[in-house]
């Protein structure tokens, strides 16, 4: 039970689904029109600042744990478009919330959790081969400034592991690769492979798999489904695991 309740809690700020259309621009290199507001269940609450830059908070989250996102599109360079996303993340009042006894109790109740920013930056490329096809590698790296004493363990859940784990590694690097495209003026999908890379003995590699389709209903409404693989080895049972969890999103717009 409390497995499940952490994951509900974090995946307002791990999970990310994706829709594209000039409208519909998560997880792509494009940002929102100026002026124009969208947000999802498992969506942040985005902002179209300028036509060059967006802004994205998962609100529900900010109660626990406080998280900024700024995009940022840079340049068009003959058909490859450049967008960079960076992101600040204070966890610690989120981990003393689950460091206790009861159903919360996610991490030990002597946890000792120090303070904790985290700063995530990601850089994507895309190229628009056709209406159907676009081709997006990215990379990007994770750095988490620690003050205070430390002594709490990892959180070994799938999703969960690979963003986390740089409490206690404080730097942390991946690459990946998006392919998607229009199956239909309405209909989308997504297909990506992201790879991160842990400098441990028993984890150098954690991967993650998505696939999604996405029905643009129209302006202020998408939805998206599929499913999501997560390859990892945890610290705790120095073994390898692999996950699959089912993704639905609904998506609503404004402007």
């Amino acid at each position: 039970m409390k497995k499940i309740i952490l994951l509900v809690i974090v995946s307002f700020v791990f999970v990310s689904l994706s829709a594209e259309t000039a409208i519909w621009s998560k997880g792509t290199t494009d940002v929102l029109p100026q002026g124009r507001w969208e947000v999802g269940i498992f969506q942040p609450l985005s902002y179209g600042l300028n036509e060059s830059t967006e802004l994205s908070t998962f609100a529900l989250s900010d109660l626990v744990m406080p998280n900024i996102t700024i995009k940022k599109f840079w340049k068009n360079m003959e058909g490859w478009k450049f967008t960079s996303k960076h992101s600040l993340i204070y966890p610690s009042l989120f981990l003393n919330i689950i460091a206790k006894e009861g159903a919360f109790g996610i991490l030990p109740d002597n946890s000792v959790i120090p303070q904790i920013l985290v700063s995530n930056n990601q850089f994507m490329l895309s190229y628009k081969y056709n209406d159907y096809l676009n081709i997006i590698p990215k990379i990007g790296f994770s750095a988490a400034l620690v003050s205070g004493d430390s002594d709490f363990p990892t959180i070994d859940m799938l999703i969960v592991y690979n963003r986390t784990s740089i409490y206690h590694e404080n730097v942390m690097f991946n690459i990946g690769l998006d392919v998607r495209g229009n199956i239909t003026p309405a209909i989308s999908y997504l297909v990506d492979l992201d790879k991160f890379i842990m400098d441990k003995e028993y984890c150098e590699f954690s991967y993650e798999h998505k696939m999604l389709l996405i029905w643009k209903i129209n302006r202020k409404f998408a939805l998206s489904g599929g499913y999501k693989i997560c390859y990892s080895d945890y610290p705790s049972k120095y073994q390898r695991s692999t996950d699959i969890i089912p993704l639905l999103d609904f998506q609503v717009g404004f402007k």
